[in-house]
């Protein structure tokens, strides 16, 4: 690892993000890995999303409980992989796969039949949402394996820049050629930013210094440690809560969701089928720009001072809130005006401010309790919210309004009350670490 020189020693890219010399070579592949791989999921997100809205509601709840299934068989895979390979050769392979199967999808979109279509949708709206999941933590470990401490601390901001830059490049695509190009076309453009980001990877990993002697085994494999984080999380009353509060976000968030498919599905039905397709792809595309243009404006403006300002109990009530507005203005007026900018506020807040704030809560627990937990947590509970949100949808729709608008008011309600409790208990743990002992 290269030692902090003298800053007039630095050349001024460096200078102006804030690195030492020797930081450039390692942290701007890094970030531009990051870039081209959110990049390509952004421009498949979209495709998935419409292809959503033309699927249906009861279809979309059927395909979250698939992709629940789909992501613990893959846990379970990447569990077994990682065991038995070097990190090196396991994150190669990974990036390998993604690579084919963008190009798979490239493929069979291209094909002609009703019925491999339909097919095709199917497997591409649980493909892309599990390699979403995966493809992220898999990005972050290979960070977190070849930068030092004091080198992450420089350059994970620099990745979390790629990251949100390739959000808004890969959104921006899809709501440019919408017209013009095809899904096919699409997901050839989705492989070559994999391309671009399995090449990034590769380099880094082998001309790495601090790479060189790093060998990552896991001794009980990603599902044995997902078990063990859920009875962390189990008998912890503290992370209990933050289990409930991640469980309801991802509920009442799959409800704004279907509300979606609902509406685009229902807006575009009268156009021909191409036609609809392209409406709602652009459609779909212009709230990720949005949605991650907004996020970064309030990233780069705001959202430190607001944590500051409102607290951390405080803040975990802005989603719950700008849900339940969400879901009311969408039951009001379920038209494609009122979707966009309901969406992009909604995912916008929740990014720039929420997540942020739910990532506080777990630096109040012992490393052990936060890792564990976390793989947990942040998948079967993100998923498995998914899948009660997307048949608690499917329900609503068969009984009375009234009903199915009191049920919703007290997710939400309970959604904040967690949020605040989870602030409360936070702030006393901080309080508690601060009192010196006799």
């Amino acid at each position: 690892m290269t030692e902090p020189g003298n800053p007039s020693e630095r050349d001024p890219v460096s200078r102006f993000l804030g690195l030492q010399p020797g930081d450039l070579s390692i942290v701007g592949p890094a970030a531009l890995c990051a870039f081209s791989l959110f990049a390509g999921y952004s421009v498949a997100k979209p495709l998935r999303d419409a292809t959503a809205a033309a699927l249906g509601v009861e279809a979309v709840a059927a395909l979250q409980v698939a992709t629940f299934v789909t992501m613990i068989g893959a846990v379970a895979i990447v569990g077994l992989l990682v065991s038995r390979l070097a990190w090196k050769h396991f994150v190669l392979l990974a990036f390998s796969i993604w690579v084919a199967a963008a190009a798979l999808a490239a493929f069979f979109f291209g094909a002609q039949g009703a019925e491999r279509s339909l097919l095709v949708d199917r497997v591409f709206y649980v493909g892309v949402s599990v390699a979403n999941l995966l493809s992220l933590s898999i990005l972050w470990a290979t960070m977190s394996d070849i930068l030092s401490a004091d080198r992450a601390k420089r350059g994970f901001p620099i990745v979390g820049l790629g990251i949100t830059l390739g959000g808004i490049s890969g959104s921006f695509i899809v709501k440019l050629l919408a017209v013009t190009l095809s899904y096919s076309s699409f997901m050839w453009v989705a492989t070559a930013l994999l391309v671009i980001s399995a090449g990034c990877a590769a380099w880094i990993l082998r001309y790495s210094p601090e790479h060189a002697s790093r060998v990552r085994r896991a001794s009980g494999g990603t599902i044995a440690e997902m078990t063990e984080g859920m009875w962390r999380a189990i008998a912890s009353p503290y992370l209990r809560r933050l289990v409930l509060y991640l469980f309801l976000y991802s509920a009442t968030g799959t409800l704004v969701y279907m509300l979606q498919v609902k509406i685009l599905s229902v807006q575009f039905a009268d156009l021909p089928k191409a036609d609809a397709k392209i409406a709602r792809t652009n459609v779909t595309a212009s709230i990720d720009l949005y949605a991650n243009i907004l996020t970064a404006a309030l990233q780069f403006l705001v959202a430190g001072r607001v944590l500051r300002w409102l607290g951390i109990a405080a803040t975990l009530t802005i989603t719950p809130l700008t849900t339940l507005a969400s879901i009311g203005l969408l039951l009001f007026s379920p038209t494609v005006t009122m979707l966009i900018p309901v969406q992009v506020a909604r995912r916008g807040l929740h990014y720039a401010l929420d997540r942020p704030a739910r990532e506080v809560l777990y630096t109040v627990v012992s490393p052990v309790e936060r890792y564990k937990s976390k793989s947990f947590i942040d998948t079967f509970v993100y998923r498995f919210g998914d899948v009660v949100g997307g048949w608690t949808q499917v329900g609503l729709e068969k009984i009375s309004p009234p009903l199915g608008i009191s049920s919703v008011l007290i997710l939400c309600t309970l959604f904040a009350g967690v949020g605040v409790s989870l602030g409360r208990t936070l702030k006393q743990r901080e309080r508690a670490s601060e009192t010196p002992t006799v």
